[in-house]
């Protein structure tokens, strides 16, 4: 048995914390007026609430919720003050690195509530030690849940946890009774660093067990990590209904990160002298508007994702000026072309470092080239619009076109084009290939080695395994293993692998025997009427040498059967073969 009090505590690492008078001074987003309104909705509304501070990893939530809660060290720093709202900062993603999934709400309620005793503690007029003797019978009654949880039958879970709300709700009402319209506010970050199925969970426990008057939470959430957890749950096909529902009945007032009416012109511009581009040392509107232009064209209105751009710049300059000085005008606008590039569309990025020739310029500014790409396919199909992509991938092409075509005749010749086969080398050395996902790579592989032969394995490929937890799910890890295959492994071991040769596009293999996975496939059989038995073929791995050194597994899978089944009794399949590989059989 796990004990939860050993698993408790989070990593240590430098808090997303900031100083809030110094957001607030800094505030090239404009967030400020932002963030007033939503102080003065935390102090005049009903509690319990719950907000949702809606937007992509690293649009500015956590800059937001800064200048709300300031810093943890600094009483006062926040536009929230300490005499009305106590504050509790709690970032879940330092506390999933120590917790099974299993025990990660249990944990993170117990850090919540000795969190809010430490603020109540530190308040004046508050009895410091009864706040103590509700935290530590709140943390009693949780230890009695998770020995509940791990087997033992005397013990009644709901009844102890109806028990913790309780001595929760007890707690908070220490500084909420001592005062006219105080109330405990809940800062929680990070959620979108954690599994979605996971996050679901957490927010669930906080409804369920710690949603008491007098709290508000401000809760860090991005829809989509809701829609990979429901579609973890309950499959793609019904995550989007369920999702909603789920999201709206957590929280109760969505906030999106105003993303669209960021100030980026002078954002952009307060980080160019990052690059070291000693034309950006202080740059005019002028001088700016080219590189605020490539910005918003590629890595979009992402705070975080610029400063990637920033730092990256700033690396390639670095390299590149040892041998050739600092960059001119013209070669730091190539230079920085390309690495919003890089960021931005990794996949395109790839193709043009294999081939960075005059014919690939001029061949990406047309779509119609694009569109027979792999690479560019695996691209549309993780971007929400495409259209808008189009559009985007046409503005930059045309404009790093005018920038190489130097003596400005229409055409690129091999001189011109010299600059890029600089970046593109330095480029070879930081990672080319860093941002593409392993399962996002054996898709690729797939699409290349097959390239429309067998139609079977188009369908079974974008119908089934893409809309699967083996695709979907983020309880394994999928380790890229040399150019030919992923090596899927879950809890520390392997489970199967997924290769993908010129001659066998997609080879399904689990490291169970054939024998053991039919064994478990009984119940499923069992539960599914209308799915015959002979809908999957399982046989002991036999190939030859080049297959034989590639991939780990002694089971293959032959699919070829449930590229005729519904579409959903095939992805059930999947997700049972799955769950019984996991040793997960109750969601088998």
């Amino acid at each position: 048995m796990i004990d939860i009090k050993m698993q408790e505590a989070p990593l240590t690492f430098r808090s997303s914390l900031g100083e809030g008078h110094e957001e607030r001074q800094s505030d090239t987003l404009d967030l400020l007026p932002y963030a007033q309104a939503l102080r003065d909705f935390i102090i005049e509304c009903d509690t319990p609430m719950t907000i949702g501070i809606q937007g992509d990893w690293g649009i500015g939530k956590t800059s937001l919720m800064n200048m709300l809660r300031g810093s943890g060290d600094t009483p006062g720093s926040g536009l929230l003050q300490a005499e009305q709202c106590r504050v509790v900062n709690f970032e879940t993603w330092s506390y999933s690195q120590f917790n099974s999934k299993r025990d990660l709400a249990l944990a993170c309620l117990r850090a919540l509530a000795r969190k809010v005793g430490d603020a109540l503690a530190q308040a004046d007029g508050i009895d410091a030690q009864k706040a103590a003797g509700l935290v530590a019978a709140a943390e009693e009654k949780l230890d009695q849940a998770c020995k509940g949880d791990k087997g033992n039958s005397s013990l009644d879970v709901s009844a102890v946890m109806i028990q913790f709300r309780k001595d929760f709700n007890e707690l908070v009402g220490l500084w909420i009774d001592s005062g006219e319209g105080r109330r405990v506010v809940l800062f929680i970050d990070d959620l979108d660093r954690i599994p979605p199925a996971e996050a679901l969970g957490l927010l669930e426990s906080i409804k369920n067990f710690i949603e008491v008057p007098g709290c508000v939470f401000v809760l860090a959430v991005d829809y989509d990590v809701v829609q990979h957890g429901m579609a973890e749950r309950l499959g793609k096909a019904i995550q989007k209904t369920s999702g909603k529902a789920f999201y709206d009945k957590i929280i109760q007032l969505p906030f999106v990160m105003p993303s669209s009416s960021y100030r980026l012109d002078n954002y952009i511009m307060g980080l160019l002298p990052r690059t070291g581009f000693p034309i950006l040392a202080d740059p005019s509107p002028e001088k700016a508007a080219y590189f605020v232009d490539i910005t918003v064209c590629t890595v979009g209105r992402n705070p975080r994702n610029i400063k990637r751009v920033m730092n990256y710049a700033n690396l390639l300059e670095r390299i590149r000026s040892q041998d050739n000085g600092p960059s001119n005008e013209r070669e730091a606008k190539i230079l920085y072309a390309l690495v919003c590039m890089q960021i931005a569309w990794p996949e395109l990025f790839s193709h043009f470092v294999n081939e960075p020739t005059v014919d690939t310029v001029t061949s990406l500014e047309n779509w119609d080239y694009l569109d027979k790409l792999p690479d560019a396919q695996a691209l549309l199909d993780r971007v929400p619009d495409s259209e808008k992509f189009k559009n985007d991938v046409a503005t930059f092409f045309d404009t790093l076109f005018s920038v190489l075509d130097e003596n400005d005749d229409g055409q690129i010749d091999s001189r011109e084009l010299e600059p890029v086969v600089d970046v593109m080398t330095m480029a070879r050395m930081t990672a080319v290939e860093g941002w593409e996902r392993p399962r996002d790579f054996f898709v690729r592989k797939v699409r290349e080695n097959n390239a429309g032969r067998s139609k079977l394995i188009d369908t079974f490929l974008e119908n089934v395994f893409m809309k699967s937890v083996w695709y979907l799910g983020s309880e394994c890890q999928y380790r890229k293993s040399g150019g030919r295959y992923v090596t899927i492994v879950h809890n520390g071991c392997q489970i199967g692998s997924l290769v993908s040769l010129p001659k066998e596009p997609f080879v399904f293999r689990l490291a169970m025997s054939p024998e053991k996975v039919s064994l478990g496939l009984k119940e499923y059989w069992k539960s599914k009427h209308s799915v015959k038995q002979e809908a999957i073929t399982l046989a002991r791995s036999m190939f030859d040498r080049e297959a034989s050194l590639t991939g780990f597994g002694d089971t293959v899978v032959d699919f070829s059967k449930m590229t005729n089944m519904p579409a959903m009794e095939a992805i059930g399949m999947m997700n049972a073969l799955f769950r019984i590989v996991t040793g997960d059989k109750t969601k088998a």
